[in-house]
């Protein structure tokens, strides 16, 4: 038996291509666009229906997550009881998943199930009655839950730092209140499903194990005729406002720790320089040997852990610094990001950090191309931001390219510790 050598490391292989499965791109008889990716062994399909019905298009606080909750509380040929009973026999299995931007409802299936499983999800997403009584059901449980994590720091926190953001009116930034539990009704949720959910708002994506069967089933139940809404939704415009004042406090009494946000509105998946900001942000915060990891938690002892990282959305993008810190060094906890987001400008990097960040960066990608699943996945991000084919080939090779005067360069750009709004909930 060969014996492992555990005492030399193993080489490096640096990961620099990718080559992605092929995206077959097709109509359904009514116009719906999909994509699909053949791929896989096992005879199992995931089909994703992706409309334009997040958080963006909503007249009020909790409309676009209540109406997509509501999808799978019974249809005029099914009551909640029985869609639940038969997705379990079936083994089948129906996420929602409802973002600032989209609405997406994600179908898992044993593909000899496939006909009956889309029966039945096809009879939930075109004709949900919107009962009274399950909605009053579901609102009621969803409240105590809101009103639980409400007492939490970091809640607090995260809701009150999109707001600074973006502004308290924007879609990025705005939040629910408890009495918006309240204001939710029938109506309403039939009115936003009848404007939103529909062939002319729809985007499907199918990965797994795929044949002709397949996508004619995919037809059969969404692709015969235009179903609920048959154009595109025109998306309404929102301008972001950022909080002129950058240091703000939340006192929160009787509290082991403090919830703390630092940040500003940043560029892009289109920007030129978003692949550079995004491998300084990960030596930054972005893993568990960063530098923020590795001064305020392994050398300082001040939380368990601190995280930073570029968020990009369709319609505009943020950088957060985040942490849950002991209530007595919240202080201290901010001077150390700020002196580290300083060496990030002043002080060059070694050669070997940022190849350390380089190659954990192509790792980590490669692992989320791990199976047919999470390959739809990474292919429906494409198509949902807009981006280009080659957008993660582009990224590998981009970010090798990232150079140690480059670190410097876009930390002057962007990660000024002078231009960050800096938010601590609790005590310091």
């Amino acid at each position: 038996m060969m014996q492992l050598n555990r005492i030399d490391s193993p080489q490096i292989q640096i990961v620099k291509e990718i080559t992605l499965p092929t995206i077959d791109k097709s109509n359904l008889s009514n116009g719906i666009p999909v994509f699909s990716i053949n791929a896989g062994t096992q005879e199992v399909v995931k089909i994703q229906l992706v409309f334009k019905a997040g958080t963006w298009f909503q007249s009020q606080a909790l409309e676009a997550f209540f109406t997509g909750q509501m999808l799978n509380e019974g249809s005029e040929n099914y009551t909640a009881v029985e869609i639940a009973e038969k997705l379990d026999n079936y083994g089948a299995f129906v996420n929602k998943k409802i973002n600032r931007d989209n609405a997406c409802i994600d179908i898992f299936t044993l593909n000899k199930h496939l006909k009956s499983v889309l029966t039945l999800v096809a009879d939930m997403i075109k004709n949900p009655l919107f009962s009274k009584t399950e909605l009053n059901r579901l609102c009621d449980q969803e409240k105590q839950e809101f009103i639980v994590r409400n007492q939490k720091v970091t809640h607090i926190a995260q809701k009150q730092f999109t707001a600074l953001l973006f502004g308290n009116k924007h879609p990025y930034g705005a939040s629910a209140k408890v009495e918006d539990y309240d204001k939710i009704t029938p109506s309403l949720l039939k009115n936003f499903h009848q404007n939103h959910y529909g062939s002319g708002n729809c985007k499907i994506f199918i990965s797994g194990k795929i044949n002709d069967l397949t996508i004619n089933l995919v037809n059969q139940f969404f692709g015969q005729e235009q179903w609920g809404v048959d154009k595109t939704v025109p998306i309404p415009a929102f301008t972001a406002s950022s909080s002129s004042n950058l240091h703000h406090f939340t006192p929160k009494e009787n509290v082991l720790q403090s919830a703390i946000r630092m940040g500003k509105r940043t560029i892009g998946r289109k920007h030129a320089d978003y692949f550079s900001l995004s491998v300084v942000s990960t030596l930054f915060g972005g893993y568990f040997g960063s530098r923020l990891m590795s001064n305020i938690r392994e050398d300082k002892g001040y939380t368990y852990g601190i995280y930073a990282g570029v968020s990009p959305k369709l319609h505009d993008s943020s950088f957060t610094i985040s942490s849950e810190v002991g209530a007595d060094v919240a202080q201290k906890a901010l001077d150390e990001i700020r002196f580290e987001l300083k060496r990030l400008r002043t002080e060059k990097v070694k050669d070997e950090e940022l190849s350390l960040v380089k190659n954990y960066m192509s790792g980590t990608f490669l692992r989320t191309l791990n199976g047919p699943f999470a390959l739809g996945e990474v292919i429906k991000s494409l198509y949902e931001y807009n981006l280009p084919e080659d957008f993660y080939q582009h990224y590998l090779n981009q970010i090798h390219k990232v150079s140690t005067d480059d670190v410097n360069t876009i930390a002057n750009k962007y990660l000024h510790e002078d231009e960050m709004i800096e938010l601590v909930v609790g005590r310091k």
